[in-house]
């Protein structure tokens, strides 16, 4: 994804174009490893080296509160993980190499949850267990 998609996705939302924000999500677009705060922080660090980790905060809180990229929490984790998959997925989270593989389903979560009569905003489907990598050890 050029960085021209980028700076679309940023004027959509309202949000000002910056090359924090641009690194920022080009490197999660590039990285669908789900990456904790830190892990960003570190690689921008190596980027922008006079940069704060509460600027590279601040920037993902834009990103997330404008639902360019999503944050999720694992059980066991007290680390806030970010997605720049913003459509609806699964994650599977492999209990041994720690691994988090994003899982397409063709489950309608949102038909369910009216079928039941509730309205859900958001949500968030973990699956743990041991992936194939580490079944095959």
């Amino acid at each position: 994804m050029g960085l021209d998609k980028y700076i679309e996705m940023l004027k959509t939302k309202g949000l000002k174009v910056t090359q924090h924000r641009l690194e920022i999500m080009k490197y999660l677009d590039n990285n669908r490893t789900h990456p904790t705060l830190d892990q960003v922080y570190l690689y921008m660090k190596e980027k922008f080296p006079s940069i704060s980790k509460m600027t590279v905060y601040n920037v993902i809180d834009s990103l997330i509160s404008s639902r360019i990229i999503n944050s999720m929490r694992f059980v066991n984790s007290t680390e806030l993980h970010v997605d720049f998959d913003n459509k609806t997925h699964f994650h599977f989270v492999c209990g041994k190499c720690g691994e988090i593989y994003d899982l397409d389903s063709d489950l309608d979560l949102q038909e369910l949850l009216k079928k039941e009569g509730h309205e859900a905003e958001d949500y968030n489907v973990n699956i743990y267990g041991t992936c194939g990598k580490c079944a095959k050890k």
